[in-house]
């Protein structure tokens, strides 16, 4: 048998062929399973590396006194409790000190409610928010200051036109002009008349001459007023005309104001009287009174510009605003200030209400 030794040689040759790329691909693998463990090992590595970073921020965070937000919530639930606490307590102890000086209920109300106007009435508070579109007078709290002798002196930082001034009636009996003159007294608001408050008749002041005359006679400057109970605008345009005709011989250099006011009788003319009636008296009032050449004002107190009368309806009239003591409790722009009933000035018996005016008239 001949054997062929180059098929054989061949044969084996293939055979280490095949040998050498197992190997060479046995290799391959063995590297790449060698480098992906490498890999993982590292990886696994910096990942305790992290894992250890993390919890000594954590234990640091801790430490350092941060809470979770469970914790959180809890924290803030109660330090709101404790916060409405706090202010309730702060609410009641300034309603009591407010009462104890003396204030009264309303005065102790008010400090409750400092973005609206509270007033009361026939055994009701009323609550009206302060607007933004009704001129401010701007003054701050400390702007005034009261002088030994009891006048309002302004402190404040503005250069402040200032008057000092006294409104009379018959109930101040006989003036010594002369001596008011000389007290300090620039001007004087002279009550001309008044309707009555049930019957509706028209009066004149029983010191009205007396008093306009004794008061132009010592140099002061004078300006009238008239307290109305016109139930309409007949009745207001019969007010002013009478004021008219009262005054017509004398030089008035003030306003010429209508004074309104609730009377606080259930039996009074006025008592159901809507504040669109009273808005509209007073601005055929002074109409009348600026037609026949007088400058004209509306008085009243802060219940007069808030329940009787829209602070907005009468924003273009010159006003005559009645609060005693200071702060001035009315945000809103005014010409004059009555500022106390309880005034004390030489040559007036007993006590008088003091003013000052911040218009040039």
């Amino acid at each position: 048998m001949k054997i062929n030794l180059q098929d054989t040689r061949e044969k084996r040759g293939v055979r280490n062929s095949h040998n050498i790329i197992s190997i060479i691909f046995l290799s391959l693998v063995a590297i790449m399973a060698l480098s992906f463990s490498i890999y993982l090992l590292v990886k696994n590595a910096i990942l305790q590396r992290e894992e250890a970073a993390f919890k000594s921020e954590l234990e640091a965070i801790t430490n350092e006194g941060y809470y979770t937000a469970a914790e959180t919530e809890q924290l803030v639930e109660e330090a709101s409790e404790e916060a409405e606490e706090r202010t309730r307590a702060s609410i009641r102890e300034s309603f009591r000190q407010k009462l104890e000086s003396g204030d009264g209920a309303i005065a102790a109300v008010r400090t409750l409610f400092p973005d609206q106007i509270v007033v009361n009435g026939s055994g009701r508070y009323f609550f009206f928010p302060i607007s933004d579109e009704i001129e401010h007078h701007g003054l701050k709290d400390g702007d005034f200051e009261f002088t030994d002798n009891g006048f309002l002196k302004y402190v404040g930082e503005d250069d402040l036109y200032i008057k000092q001034g006294v409104d009379v009636s018959r109930f101040q009996g006989a003036i010594d002009w002369e001596k008011v003159a000389s007290d300090g007294i620039d001007y004087a608001m002279i009550r001309a008349g008044y309707r009555g408050t049930t019957e509706g008749k028209l009066l004149q002041d029983d010191r009205f001459t007396e008093n306009i005359e004794g008061a132009l006679a010592a140099g002061l400057d004078v300006g009238v007023y008239f307290y109305s109970q016109a139930v309409n605008k007949k009745e207001a345009k019969e007010e002013a005309q009478l004021l008219l005709d009262m005054i017509e011989p004398y030089d008035i250099k003030y306003p010429v104001v209508i004074d309104i006011e609730s009377a606080e009788s259930d039996e009074a003319r006025t008592a159901n009287l809507s504040s669109d009636v009273y808005e509209e008296n007073a601005k055929i009032f002074c109409d009348i009174v600026k037609a026949a050449g007088y400058k004209s004002m509306i008085y009243g107190n802060v219940k007069s510009f808030s329940l009787l009368m829209d602070a907005a309806d009468v924003d273009d009239y010159d006003i005559w605003i009645a609060y005693y003591g200071t702060p001035l409790y009315y945000p809103y722009h005014f010409n004059m200030w009555q500022y106390t009933s309880a005034g004390k000035v030489n040559g007036i018996e007993g006590s008088v209400d003091l003013n000052i005016c911040m218009t040039e008239y």
